[in-house]
């Protein structure tokens, strides 16, 4: 793994950790839950890779795994799925990261957009 990837999933953690922070700070917040839950899912998943050199394979998958479905069932009970596929769709049954780097893509497009307008 290159050293810029490692130093951007430092960065990532860093910012998941802050959310977690600020949603056990505020707790009840969906918002802030939800927004913990994209980046969190996110992060599972761009860590598989480099956690396979310090850990069994098996268990970075399966918490990218478990972290994207708790995603999913997040949004199908809450009807918060931001992307262009929604959760209810079948195909993520059988894809939850799928799912879970939509939703990442979205939130980072529409973060992004934010930040452009308050500039």
């Amino acid at each position: 793994m290159r050293t810029t990837d490692q130093f951007a999933l430092l960065r990532a953690t860093g910012a998941v950790e802050r959310l977690h922070d600020d949603l056990t700070a505020h707790p009840g917040d969906r918002q802030r839950e939800r927004t913990y839950l994209v980046h969190r899912a996110a992060l599972a998943d761009r860590a598989v890779p480099a956690l396979a050199e310090v850990e069994a394979p098996s268990t970075s998958e399966q918490d990218a795994e478990d972290t994207a479905r708790r995603l999913l069932q997040y949004d199908r009970t809450h009807g918060t799925g931001r992307g262009p596929v929604p959760a209810t769709d079948t195909r993520w049954d059988t894809d939850a990261r799928g799912y879970a780097r939509q939703e990442h893509a979205t939130a980072v497009r529409d973060e992004h957009d934010q930040e452009h307008a308050r500039g």
